[in-house]
């Protein structure tokens, strides 16, 4: 089997629901490509496939690259393409784009059950792939750096609470900064904690606003001790939960955030660290996590998290087995495998 992805080589959606699964993929000639032209299509491919849409090339062009070439086109999906008013690229999305790419694709893979209904209107050759990771290999070990090897950057016993997204994630994150005023407002909490903000890039000036009000609302303008990480490379970014003890998941309820994945629950599995989450789909079908069901419940699991050393190991231990169990890369790429045959035959 012979397949071009068409991605971007910085892409975190392209990382994980293109690049790894297939460089995971045995038996099989996979290119990485961020183009789409004859050159390339000239080499023979069974499977074409994209995540949403392939920027520079109108769908007719790429039907007929389809004829003409004789290959199948695969389009995965892991967000739902309506997005949010408050969503700072809202004005801009190209979901028309993205719909006329579900309606055109031989096949099209989603990420969960929520998705599969949202697109079964549109093509009807739809499947799940839940996003899947090789626990125990390349960056998703269970490999942390133990906080007294952070002198200077941690005070010594504090614990670590990481928060890893990027600036869409505004509103999300205004979800915590009520409950971090009460962290603030707790002499004996803050002195445990040292919080981590990854991903922060202020490098694009129309984002950097943005950036400072999250800053804001998570450290309740600096009032409990903590420092933010640029952001990694798609293959590299696990390093940020090296660092974490505790790690959090914020999510407004919505239709277009109950189509995202469990990614961030899966990578605090690799971790085995313990994740308190919004009480909302992706994150409520997951059963070893904190969920928050009231904004007093995110202040009431970081205390119990904070005193309780063994709290933290359980939680974090018993989601490992559960990823490990239920999202693993080599399992799921058995039935990936399949798919991908069925529809070239």
């Amino acid at each position: 089997m012979r397949i071009l992805c068409v991605t971007q080589p910085h892409s975190g959606v392209g990382y994980h629901r293109q690049m790894l699964p297939l460089s995971y993929l045995k038996d099989v000639t996979v290119l990485f490509t961020d183009f789409l032209n004859d050159e390339v299509l000239e080499k023979g491919w069974d499977i074409v496939m994209c995540n949403r849409f392939i920027p520079g090339v109108e769908l007719n062009d790429l039907i007929d690259f389809r004829i003409k070439y004789d290959f199948k086109l695969v389009v995965d999906i892991d967000d739902y393409w309506v997005l949010d008013p408050w969503h700072i690229l809202y004005e801009n999305f190209p979901t028309q784009r993205i719909i006329d790419h579900i309606k055109a694709a031989d096949l099209v893979t989603v990420t969960h059950q929520t998705l599969y209904y949202a697109v079964k209107p549109l093509n009807t050759k739809v499947e799940i792939l839940p996003n899947a990771l090789p626990y125990g290999e390349d960056q998703f070990t269970d490999e942390r750096i133990p906080v007294e090897q952070m002198e200077g950057k941690v005070k010594d016993g504090a614990v670590r609470i990481v928060y890893a997204g990027g600036v869409t994630h505004e509103k999300d994150i205004e979800l915590l900064k009520n409950p971090m005023k009460r962290v603030a407002s707790d002499s004996w909490l803050k002195d445990r904690i040292h919080l981590i903000m990854c991903g922060f890039d202020e490098s694009n000036p129309k984002t950097k606003e943005v950036w400072h009000r999250m800053i804001s609302s998570y450290f309740c303008s600096f009032k409990i001790p903590g420092y933010v990480r640029a952001p990694l490379h798609p293959t590299q970014y696990m390093a940020f939960y090296t660092e974490a003890d505790i790690t959090v998941a914020p999510l407004v309820p919505s239709m277009f955030n109950a189509c995202k994945s469990n990614l961030k629950v899966l990578e605090a599995g690799a971790k085995k660290i313990p994740i308190i989450v919004s009480d909302t789909p992706p994150y409520n079908s997951c059963p070893y996590t904190l969920k928050v069901k009231f904004q007093s419940d995110w202040y009431k699991f970081l205390i119990q998290l904070v005193k309780s050393p063994k709290m933290r190991e359980d939680y974090g231990h018993r989601n490992n087995q559960w990823c490990v169990e239920k999202h693993n890369l080599h399992d799921w790429n058995i039935a990936r495998r399949q798919m991908y045959e069925n529809i070239i035959r």
